[in-house]
């Protein structure tokens, strides 16, 4: 159940995000400004922006005060081109992960499809595919942890 709208999140309220799988955040994710603007201020005060699965689009358009992708020059993972193909989604999606974060200045790093794989890059914590949930809360909690 959702408690606030976005308008209402304080980002120095919260040590992290996470941006959850499904196809159907394709649409609703990249393009928002609002949680583009709560990442962003996560990300500037050294917050960790964490995704699972098809959740890595929050990420993909989201760019720091300097009007630069906060991928870029990062490695990242996400649902990968042939995960899409295997599902039988590639031609419904309205683009791939795996493109955009390279065509952002992303370093995509995966492993074979449908397999656990989770990568930590900085404050950038990502997981390939729904398989990789664990890995990405475990990587979370270490960072929390310490």
């Amino acid at each position: 159940m959702l408690y606030h709208s976005l308008e209402e999140i304080e980002p120095d309220e919260y040590a992290a995000i996470y941006f959850t799988g499904g196809h159907g955040v394709m649409w609703d994710f990249p393009d928002n400004p609002q949680l583009q603007a709560i990442t962003r201020s996560l990300y500037e005060q050294g917050k960790y922006l964490t995704s699972v699965c098809h959740g890595i689009a929050g990420l993909l358009n989201v760019k720091d005060a300097s009007g630069n992708y906060l991928i870029a020059d990062k490695t990242i993972t996400g649902f990968t081109t042939a995960e899409e193909i295997l599902a039988m989604k590639k031609a419904v999606v309205p683009f791939l992960n795996e493109t955009i974060a390279k065509e952002h200045g992303a370093t995509f790093a995966k492993k074979r499809p449908y397999k656990e794989f989770a990568y930590q890059d900085g404050l950038i914590i990502t997981g390939q595919n729904p398989f990789s949930v664990r890995a990405v809360a475990k990587l979370l909690i270490q960072q929390l942890s310490k």
